[in-house]
Protein backbone atom coordinates (compact mmCIF):
# COMPACT_ATOMS: atom_id res chain seq x y z
CA UNK A 1 0.00 0.00 0.00
CA UNK A 2 1.33 3.62 -0.86
CA UNK A 3 0.02 5.23 2.08
CA UNK A 4 -0.28 4.72 6.18
CA UNK A 5 -3.35 3.38 6.63
CA UNK A 6 -4.65 4.72 10.77
CA UNK A 7 -5.16 1.61 12.73
CA UNK A 8 -8.20 1.74 15.47
CA UNK A 9 -8.90 -0.79 18.15
CA UNK A 10 -12.43 -0.72 20.63
CA UNK A 11 -12.13 -3.48 23.22
CA UNK A 12 -15.11 -4.19 25.45
CA UNK A 13 -15.08 -2.68 29.31
CA UNK A 14 -15.35 -6.19 29.89
CA UNK A 15 -12.21 -7.25 28.43
CA UNK A 16 -10.29 -7.98 32.15
CA UNK A 17 -13.56 -10.26 33.22
CA UNK A 18 -11.21 -13.31 33.02
CA UNK A 19 -8.67 -11.87 35.53
CA UNK A 20 -8.96 -12.08 39.26
CA UNK A 21 -7.02 -9.60 40.98
CA UNK A 22 -5.30 -6.22 40.40
CA UNK A 23 -2.19 -7.92 39.84
CA UNK A 24 -3.29 -9.98 37.09
CA UNK A 25 -5.63 -7.14 35.65
CA UNK A 26 -2.40 -4.71 35.38
CA UNK A 27 -0.19 -7.38 33.57
CA UNK A 28 -3.38 -7.77 30.95
CA UNK A 29 -3.45 -4.27 30.17
CA UNK A 30 0.07 -3.91 29.91
CA UNK A 31 0.18 -6.74 27.07
CA UNK A 32 -2.82 -4.76 25.32
CA UNK A 33 -0.30 -1.71 25.71
CA UNK A 34 2.28 -3.02 24.15
CA UNK A 35 0.56 -4.40 21.58
CA UNK A 36 -0.97 -1.13 20.70
CA UNK A 37 2.51 0.53 20.64
CA UNK A 38 3.95 -1.79 18.61
CA UNK A 39 2.08 -1.05 15.78
CA UNK A 40 1.07 2.19 16.04
CA UNK A 41 -2.28 1.87 17.11
CA UNK A 42 -3.65 6.02 16.77
CA UNK A 43 -7.23 5.30 18.50
CA UNK A 44 -8.75 3.00 21.46
CA UNK A 45 -12.00 2.92 22.22
CA UNK A 46 -13.15 1.23 25.01
CA UNK A 47 -16.82 0.11 25.14
CA UNK A 48 -19.79 -0.81 26.96
CA UNK A 49 -20.48 -4.21 27.03
CA UNK A 50 -24.37 -4.71 27.61
CA UNK A 51 -24.28 -8.13 28.23
CA UNK A 52 -22.19 -7.27 31.26
CA UNK A 53 -23.06 -5.15 34.65
CA UNK A 54 -21.55 -3.18 36.65
CA UNK A 55 -17.76 -3.28 34.87
CA UNK A 56 -17.20 0.52 35.27
CA UNK A 57 -14.59 -0.38 37.53
CA UNK A 58 -12.88 -2.04 34.93
CA UNK A 59 -13.16 0.62 32.53
CA UNK A 60 -11.55 3.04 34.39
CA UNK A 61 -8.96 0.68 35.52
CA UNK A 62 -8.04 -0.01 31.77
CA UNK A 63 -7.97 3.84 31.04
CA UNK A 64 -6.20 4.97 33.88
CA UNK A 65 -3.16 2.32 32.71
CA UNK A 66 -3.86 2.58 29.36
CA UNK A 67 -2.87 6.55 29.82
CA UNK A 68 -0.13 6.04 32.75
CA UNK A 69 1.76 3.60 29.97
CA UNK A 70 0.88 5.87 26.84
CA UNK A 71 2.46 9.31 29.03
CA UNK A 72 6.29 10.09 28.53
CA UNK A 73 8.32 9.14 31.99
CA UNK A 74 9.08 12.69 32.25
CA UNK A 75 5.58 13.58 33.33
CA UNK A 76 4.37 10.75 34.99
CA UNK A 77 4.76 12.03 38.37
CA UNK A 78 3.06 15.45 37.39
CA UNK A 79 -0.20 13.80 36.29
CA UNK A 80 -0.23 10.87 38.39
CA UNK A 81 -0.53 10.73 42.24
CA UNK A 82 0.62 7.55 43.99
CA UNK A 83 -3.00 5.46 43.08
CA UNK A 84 -3.58 1.97 44.85
CA UNK A 85 -4.01 1.16 41.29
CA UNK A 86 -1.38 2.04 39.42
CA UNK A 87 0.22 -0.66 42.48
CA UNK A 88 1.68 -3.25 40.07
CA UNK A 89 2.96 -1.26 37.27
CA UNK A 90 6.06 -1.25 38.53
CA UNK A 91 5.86 -5.56 37.36
CA UNK A 92 5.01 -3.91 33.58
CA UNK A 93 8.45 -3.83 30.92
CA UNK A 94 8.93 -0.20 29.71
CA UNK A 95 6.93 0.38 26.59
CA UNK A 96 9.49 2.58 24.87
CA UNK A 97 7.38 3.97 22.08
CA UNK A 98 8.53 7.52 20.03
CA UNK A 99 6.80 9.58 22.29
CA UNK A 100 9.23 8.40 25.48
CA UNK A 101 11.98 10.68 25.06
CA UNK A 102 14.65 10.68 27.01
CA UNK A 103 15.70 14.08 28.36
CA UNK A 104 18.82 15.58 26.06
CA UNK A 105 20.52 18.69 25.88
CA UNK A 106 18.45 21.54 24.97
CA UNK A 107 21.29 22.72 22.12
CA UNK A 108 19.91 19.24 20.99
CA UNK A 109 16.44 19.69 19.95
CA UNK A 110 15.79 20.23 16.58
CA UNK A 111 13.44 22.52 14.92
CA UNK A 112 10.32 20.86 14.08
CA UNK A 113 10.61 18.06 16.69
CA UNK A 114 7.52 17.20 18.12
CA UNK A 115 7.05 16.52 22.17
CA UNK A 116 4.39 15.84 24.62
CA UNK A 117 4.15 18.26 27.15
CA UNK A 118 2.02 19.88 29.76
CA UNK A 119 0.79 23.44 29.32
CA UNK A 120 1.44 26.03 32.10
CA UNK A 121 0.00 29.42 32.70
CA UNK A 122 2.75 32.25 33.51
CA UNK A 123 1.35 32.94 37.07
CA UNK A 124 0.90 29.14 37.93
CA UNK A 125 3.96 27.99 36.82
CA UNK A 126 5.59 30.84 38.96
CA UNK A 127 3.41 29.24 42.21
CA UNK A 128 5.07 25.78 40.97
CA UNK A 129 8.78 27.23 41.06
CA UNK A 130 8.07 29.02 44.46
CA UNK A 131 6.59 25.96 46.18
CA UNK A 132 9.57 23.71 44.49
CA UNK A 133 7.10 21.70 42.42
CA UNK A 134 8.91 22.13 39.38
CA UNK A 135 13.20 23.18 39.61
CA UNK A 136 14.03 26.45 40.20
CA UNK A 137 16.37 26.29 37.09
CA UNK A 138 18.10 30.19 37.25
CA UNK A 139 18.15 30.64 33.52
CA UNK A 140 14.55 29.70 32.89
CA UNK A 141 13.70 32.39 35.94
CA UNK A 142 15.90 34.74 34.30
CA UNK A 143 14.23 34.06 30.74
CA UNK A 144 10.59 34.21 32.60
CA UNK A 145 11.16 37.63 33.80
CA UNK A 146 12.73 39.18 31.02
CA UNK A 147 10.00 37.80 28.11
CA UNK A 148 7.32 37.03 29.55
CA UNK A 149 4.93 35.01 27.48
CA UNK A 150 1.40 33.97 28.78
CA UNK A 151 1.96 30.30 28.52
CA UNK A 152 4.92 27.89 28.96
CA UNK A 153 4.95 24.17 28.46
CA UNK A 154 7.00 21.08 30.36
CA UNK A 155 8.29 19.18 27.80
CA UNK A 156 10.85 17.08 29.84
CA UNK A 157 14.08 19.29 29.28
CA UNK A 158 16.10 21.74 31.74
CA UNK A 159 13.14 23.99 32.09
CA UNK A 160 9.80 24.56 30.82
CA UNK A 161 9.63 26.38 26.71
CA UNK A 162 7.68 29.24 25.20
CA UNK A 163 4.61 28.08 24.23
CA UNK A 164 2.64 30.53 21.36
CA UNK A 165 -0.72 29.26 21.72
CA UNK A 166 -3.82 29.17 24.27
CA UNK A 167 -4.74 26.05 26.56
CA UNK A 168 -5.65 24.69 29.37
CA UNK A 169 -3.26 24.78 32.87
CA UNK A 170 -2.08 21.12 32.99
CA UNK A 171 -3.08 20.24 29.75
CA UNK A 172 -1.70 17.41 27.72
CA UNK A 173 -1.03 18.18 24.58
CA UNK A 174 1.41 17.85 21.61
CA UNK A 175 3.66 20.60 20.46
CA UNK A 176 6.24 21.44 17.96
CA UNK A 177 9.95 23.39 18.26
CA UNK A 178 9.28 26.11 15.94
CA UNK A 179 12.97 27.28 16.94
CA UNK A 180 16.22 26.27 17.97
CA UNK A 181 18.53 26.76 21.31
CA UNK A 182 18.51 29.48 22.57
CA UNK A 183 15.72 30.68 21.21
CA UNK A 184 13.57 27.01 21.90
CA UNK A 185 9.38 28.07 21.13
CA UNK A 186 6.96 26.20 20.53
CA UNK A 187 3.52 25.32 19.25
CA UNK A 188 0.70 23.15 19.13
CA UNK A 189 1.50 20.11 16.78
CA UNK A 190 -1.13 19.91 13.52
CA UNK A 191 -3.03 16.84 12.48
CA UNK A 192 -0.45 16.57 9.87
CA UNK A 193 2.57 17.26 11.97
CA UNK A 194 1.34 13.97 14.22
CA UNK A 195 0.27 11.53 11.48
CA UNK A 196 4.15 11.56 10.28
CA UNK A 197 5.23 10.61 13.60
CA UNK A 198 3.76 7.74 15.72
CA UNK A 199 3.52 9.40 19.08
CA UNK A 200 1.26 7.13 21.25
CA UNK A 201 -2.92 6.59 21.46
CA UNK A 202 -5.79 8.79 22.54
CA UNK A 203 -8.31 6.50 24.34
CA UNK A 204 -12.30 7.16 23.81
CA UNK A 205 -14.26 6.14 26.49
CA UNK A 206 -17.90 5.52 25.09
CA UNK A 207 -21.07 4.08 26.33
CA UNK A 208 -23.11 2.34 22.80
CA UNK A 209 -21.03 0.42 20.58
CA UNK A 210 -24.14 0.85 18.40
CA UNK A 211 -24.63 4.84 18.81
CA UNK A 212 -20.49 4.92 18.01
CA UNK A 213 -20.48 3.04 14.90
CA UNK A 214 -23.92 4.47 13.24
CA UNK A 215 -22.11 8.01 13.64
CA UNK A 216 -18.59 6.40 12.39
CA UNK A 217 -16.88 8.74 9.99
CA UNK A 218 -17.26 7.64 6.69
CA UNK A 219 -13.98 7.37 6.06
CA UNK A 220 -13.29 4.53 8.43
CA UNK A 221 -13.91 0.75 7.29
CA UNK A 222 -14.89 -1.74 10.44
CA UNK A 223 -13.91 -5.05 10.90
CA UNK A 224 -15.77 -7.21 13.48
CA UNK A 225 -13.18 -10.26 14.48
CA UNK A 226 -14.80 -13.57 15.44
CA UNK A 227 -14.42 -17.46 15.12
CA UNK A 228 -17.19 -17.59 13.23
CA UNK A 229 -16.38 -14.67 10.86
CA UNK A 230 -15.10 -14.71 6.87
CA UNK A 231 -11.89 -16.53 6.79
CA UNK A 232 -9.77 -13.75 5.98
CA UNK A 233 -7.61 -15.63 3.66
CA UNK A 234 -10.62 -15.60 1.19
CA UNK A 235 -11.37 -12.57 1.10
CA UNK A 236 -7.89 -10.87 1.34
CA UNK A 237 -7.52 -10.02 -2.03
CA UNK A 238 -11.57 -8.39 -2.17
CA UNK A 239 -10.40 -6.82 1.07
CA UNK A 240 -7.14 -5.02 -0.60
CA UNK A 241 -8.93 -3.41 -3.11
CA UNK A 242 -12.14 -2.03 -0.23
CA UNK A 243 -9.62 -0.49 1.80
CA UNK A 244 -7.81 1.35 -0.60
CA UNK A 245 -10.63 4.16 -0.18
CA UNK A 246 -10.46 4.34 3.47
CA UNK A 247 -8.27 6.33 5.65
CA UNK A 248 -8.80 4.59 9.14
CA UNK A 249 -8.94 0.89 10.01
CA UNK A 250 -11.23 0.03 13.08
CA UNK A 251 -10.77 -3.47 14.52
CA UNK A 252 -13.72 -4.35 16.76
CA UNK A 253 -12.97 -7.33 19.73
CA UNK A 254 -15.35 -9.06 21.41
CA UNK A 255 -14.57 -10.51 25.67
CA UNK A 256 -12.89 -12.93 26.98
CA UNK A 257 -16.33 -14.75 27.29
CA UNK A 258 -18.76 -13.33 24.37
CA UNK A 259 -17.95 -12.91 21.07
CA UNK A 260 -19.08 -9.52 19.17
CA UNK A 261 -22.45 -11.58 18.17
CA UNK A 262 -23.23 -11.80 21.36
CA UNK A 263 -22.42 -8.36 22.48
CA UNK A 264 -23.71 -6.70 19.61
CA UNK A 265 -26.18 -8.53 17.24
CA UNK A 266 -27.11 -5.52 15.29
CA UNK A 267 -23.02 -5.86 13.74
CA UNK A 268 -24.38 -7.05 10.29
CA UNK A 269 -26.50 -3.72 9.55
CA UNK A 270 -22.91 -1.48 9.93
CA UNK A 271 -22.09 -0.04 6.87
CA UNK A 272 -18.20 -0.73 4.91
CA UNK A 273 -17.76 -3.10 7.41
CA UNK A 274 -16.43 -7.02 7.03
CA UNK A 275 -17.35 -9.90 9.89
CA UNK A 276 -13.78 -11.79 9.84
CA UNK A 277 -12.07 -14.75 10.94
CA UNK A 278 -8.75 -13.91 11.73
CA UNK A 279 -7.57 -17.38 13.05
CA UNK A 280 -8.93 -20.24 11.10
CA UNK A 281 -8.47 -23.88 12.14
CA UNK A 282 -7.52 -22.75 15.68
CA UNK A 283 -6.34 -25.34 18.11
CA UNK A 284 -7.65 -24.06 21.24
CA UNK A 285 -11.14 -24.01 22.16
CA UNK A 286 -10.60 -20.11 23.01
CA UNK A 287 -7.72 -17.30 22.27
CA UNK A 288 -7.81 -14.72 24.80
CA UNK A 289 -7.98 -11.64 23.88
CA UNK A 290 -4.55 -10.31 23.91
CA UNK A 291 -3.52 -13.11 22.32
CA UNK A 292 -6.24 -12.10 19.32
CA UNK A 293 -5.21 -8.29 19.10
CA UNK A 294 -0.80 -9.48 18.97
CA UNK A 295 -2.03 -11.31 16.29
CA UNK A 296 -4.37 -9.62 14.23
CA UNK A 297 -2.54 -6.66 14.44
CA UNK A 298 0.22 -8.42 12.95
CA UNK A 299 -1.59 -9.90 10.55
CA UNK A 300 -2.72 -6.82 9.27
CA UNK A 301 0.58 -4.80 10.04
CA UNK A 302 2.30 -7.11 7.57
CA UNK A 303 -1.06 -6.73 5.01
CA UNK A 304 -1.30 -3.26 4.66
CA UNK A 305 2.53 -2.38 4.49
Amino acid sequence: MNRKIRIFVAIPDSSLSDERNLREKTIKIGRFARAFSIFGVKKIILYKDPTTKNMNSDKLLMKLILDFLNTPQYLRKLIYPLDHELSYIGLLPPIKAPQHKKKVKLSEVRKGELRIGLVYHRNSLLNKIFSNKINNNKKFMLDLRKRNYEYYIDVGLDFPIPFLGKGIDGQKIIVKFIDSYPNLKAIEATEMDIDKEYLGYDILSINSIDEFLRKIDPKTFVVFTSKKGIIFKNIESQFKVIIKKFENLLIVFGSPSKGISDIYPNFQKINNSMYLNIFPDQKTDTIRLEEAILGTLTIFNHFLN
